[in-house]
């Protein structure tokens, strides 16, 4: 099955496509090599998200209990550099 991974940060993006097997965990996916490189150079927080689902064990299971679907996005996230209710605010 095809899965996802993307990760947007300031100066680098990353949408990577995978062919795995049916059972396969967020946190197996992101043991991967090539994602392995681009989590080693980001300097923040490692959150990670299914289709902008965090994984944080309360809505959505921690990425090692995530079994990935057909056709998911894994993201990996980084924190907002301005506050979007600020900035709706400013463009008024």
């Amino acid at each position: 099955m095809k899965v996802f991974f993307t990760y947007q940060g300031k100066e680098d993006k990353h949408f990577l496509e995978f062919d795995v097997s049916s059972s396969i965990t967020v946190s197996e996916l992101i043991d991967f090599e090539s994602i392995k490189k681009i989590i080693s150079k980001v300097e923040h927080e490692i959150i990670l998200a299914v289709n902008s689902e965090i994984l944080d064990g309360v809505f959505k299971p921690y990425p090692h209990k995530y079994r990935l679907k057909e056709g998911e996005r894994v993201e990996l996230l980084r924190p907002l550099t301005q506050d979007p209710k600020e900035r709706r605010i400013s463009k008024t």
